[in-house]
């Protein structure tokens, strides 16, 4: 599990420094889309041993497992993230971009709906794709309220 903390924070800093400026340009939807796709790519997958029940996110039309890992020293929460499908997966590397290696207070004042929405990406999505995102951003603040 370490090393799976490890390389997906990794992923998220090029991500965080290339992708998401990308992402705030004024482009056409395919354009997003395809760096959606890629989002997805650039996340380490979740070995299937622990793509568990337990850790699926319920409310998501897609197969999308969500783990957990707090350190107790630094009170930070990490999260790792897999999905069966690439654009689902790019997404939620988004929202991990967010929250990942943050605080339980700082996650619990973080306005997730709005740094989503700085990116423009809404208007495009389905309301199924919406209603997956706020399945995961209910239980990011579910699991960081239990520890």
């Amino acid at each position: 599990m370490a090393q799976l903390i490890t390389d997906t924070a990794t992923a998220l800093t090029a991500i965080r420094q290339q992708d998401l400026p990308q992402l705030q340009q004024p482009q056409d939807w395919q354009s997003k889309y395809r760096l959606l796709m890629q989002l997805g790519k650039k996340l380490p997958p979740i070995p299937e041993k622990m793509r568990q029940n337990e850790w699926l996110v319920k409310g998501c039309e897609s197969r999308a497992w969500l783990l957990h890992y707090y350190d107790s020293r630094t009170e930070q929460h990490f999260f790792v993230l897999d999905s069966d499908a690439r654009i689902v997966k790019g997404l939620l590397a988004i929202m991990l971009c967010f929250v990942n290696g943050l605080t339980r207070q700082e996650i619990s004042t973080l306005d997730l709906q709005r740094s989503f929405d700085s990116l423009n990406l809404k208007p495009y999505l389905s309301q199924s794709r919406g209603n997956g995102l706020n399945a995961m951003v209910n239980r990011i603040k579910d699991v960081v309220a239990a520890h």
